[in-house]
């Protein structure tokens, strides 16, 4: 198989994820949602085993195994991690997922802005999507805010501050910014606003880490 082969179908093999991610959370959806009578439910679980039996296969490798660039992490690891996220990921029929893009304002300040709408297998509150669900939100959203203060960390201190109900079933839009950088650490802050209304604000402290020294000390934990 010649390279130019190999790169369209890992491409195609990508839309495939995509398309089955998207299809497993609306499942997912469905099940938390839908008043379903026995015979559906009985119908449901056979296709759902015989899904499950479909996907088996040999264990993928994680975003931090295998990697060979000589610099660890770096951009393919990276989205490969994106892909996966349980918050952010579109192959992750767990994530919701948040959709983010880098925006300049006019005053020239760089901010993260993250869009998502939440369904029902979010709820906690009625009609109000689980604090825990947000919290997650808030925390995967400042950690991608570090890529407008390089090098990224991790998370050492996040603190949420709810101010309405989060609400399911509407676009929910979120704003970070880096409002500090100390060299060993980076304060980041956030917003989440349901059309004008602001439901939560959050600020996380992200310390700056050897990545390869946390991955060695994986290596050796899983050894």
């Amino acid at each position: 198989m010649s390279g130019r082969e190999a790169g369209d179908r890992a491409v195609e093999r990508r839309e495939r994820a995509v398309e089955l991610g998207h299809e497993l959370r609306e499942i997912i959806e469905r099940l938390s949602s839908r008043e379903l009578s026995l015979e559906r439910l009985e119908r449901a679980t056979r296709l759902a085993t015989d899904l499950r039996e479909a996907l088996d296969g040999e264990r993928r490798a994680r975003w931090y195994e295998e990697v060979s660039e000589a610099t660890f992490p770096n951009p393919r690891s990276w989205d490969d991690h994106r892909d996966y996220s349980p918050v952010r990921g579109s192959m992750n029929p767990l994530a919701p997922p948040l959709r983010t893009e880098i925006v300049e304002r006019p005053e020239g300040r760089r901010v993260v802005v993250g869009r998502v709408r939440l369904g029902t297998a979010h709820e906690g509150l009625p009609q109000g999507a689980h604090g825990g669900v947000v919290a997650a939100l808030f925390d995967d959203l400042l950690g991608a805010t570090q890529v407008l203060a390089p090098p990224v960390g991790v998370t050492a201190k996040l603190v949420v501050r709810f101010r309405n109900v989060t609400p399911i079933e509407e676009e929910l839009r979120f704003e970070s910014w880096i409002a500090r950088d100390r060299g060993s650490y980076v304060l980041a802050k956030a917003t989440c606003h349901a059309a004008d209304k602001l439901t939560a604000n959050a600020e996380g402290i992200f310390m700056r880490v050897d990545f390869g020294r946390i991955r060695e000390q994986t290596a050796r934990r899983e050894s």
